[in-house]
């Protein structure tokens, strides 16, 4: 993680850990989204291979601040000037050894956006879904790689 704050220039350095797959911080306009595909506790997946289906944190609405923050100017021309989200995938299979994270590319747009809910041990807790669209597709190697389609 310190080396993408790093390349994006932030004014402070965050803990890793607290970052949580996502994290905007105050007086930013970036917010790298970190996605272990396979492996985590939602259903994030790639729709093809410039676009993915994601999931917000727990405990998120369209009332968020880093929700609010993408529906800022959605639609202008601006927005993908305004709004840096570069989108990080880690492999089911290097989850356990690897930890690593392959950048796939920046958020150009996004669509469906809205909230759902998850149950978790019987409480129902709300989150923000919706299918998140890169500037550039994968490559046919890259995108076979991280989801293991042939």
């Amino acid at each position: 993680m310190f080396e993408v704050e790093r390349l994006l220039g932030w004014s402070k350095q965050i803990n890793g850990s607290s970052v949580g797959g996502y994290l905007l911080p105050k007086d930013e306009k970036s917010m790298p989204v970190f996605i272990k595909y396979a492996n985590s506790q939602y259903a994030d997946r790639f729709l093809n291979s410039q676009e993915m289906h994601w999931y917000s944190k727990d405990r998120r609405s369209t009332a968020s601040r880093e929700i609010k923050w993408m529906e800022e100017g959605k639609g202008s021309e601006e927005w993908s000037e305004n709004h840096f989200i570069p989108l990080f995938v880690m492999r089911k299979a290097d989850a356990e050894k690897l930890k690593m994270y392959y950048y796939v590319g920046r958020v150009g747009s996004y669509s469906n956006l809205h909230e759902t809910k998850r149950d978790n041990d019987g409480e129902s807790i709300g989150l923000v879904e919706m299918d998140l669209r890169l500037t550039k597709p994968l490559s046919t190697e890259l995108y076979q790689h991280l989801t293991g389609d042939a």
